[in-house]
């Protein structure tokens, strides 16, 4: 089941964060640290009374997607409305199950009723995990931002 999170889902949500990030510490380790787990729920807790979060649910909150609807309309652009998630995370031992597609098309469907024309994200590079998911789910390079260490 797919439905918009509350506050309630607010200690659930913080461990699937800690997930996340701890997977991205893993893969880019000068880049992230690991916050304490208070950084973490408090976080949680800002999202959940700013943004729109999706969460998938069978038994047990299993990932969620955060997400912004987001209007373009300057002098040099076309106008349009896009649906930016800002954060997707499926449960370390659910990936692999279905539960990614599932909220990615809830996300896309979340998009479309409310008039947007894309979904967008940013991803690292380096999570070629990631990159190879959001890739099946039809999601192209946009723009390449780069970098070299010094």
């Amino acid at each position: 089941m797919i439905r918009i999170a509350d506050i309630n889902d607010r200690e659930r949500l913080t461990e699937l964060f800690m997930q996340l990030h701890r997977h991205h510490v893993e893969i880019k380790p000068e880049t992230f640290r690991m916050p304490k787990r208070e950084w973490f729920s408090d976080r949680i807790a800002e999202i959940l009374n700013s943004e729109t979060v999706l969460v998938h649910e069978n038994g047990e909150i299993d990932g969620y997607a955060v997400i912004k609807i987001m209007d373009v309309n300057t002098e040099e652009k076309i106008p349009r409305r896009m649906c930016y998630i800002d954060c997707f995370a499926v449960a370390e031992e659910k990936r692999r199950t279905g539960v990614g597609t599932e909220l990615f098309g809830a996300v896309k469907a979340f998009g479309k009723e409310h008039g947007c024309t894309s979904v967008q994200l940013g991803v690292s590079a380096c999570n070629t995990d990631a990159v190879a998911f959001y890739e099946k789910m039809g999601l192209i390079p946009r723009t390449i931002q780069m970098e070299t260490r010094l």
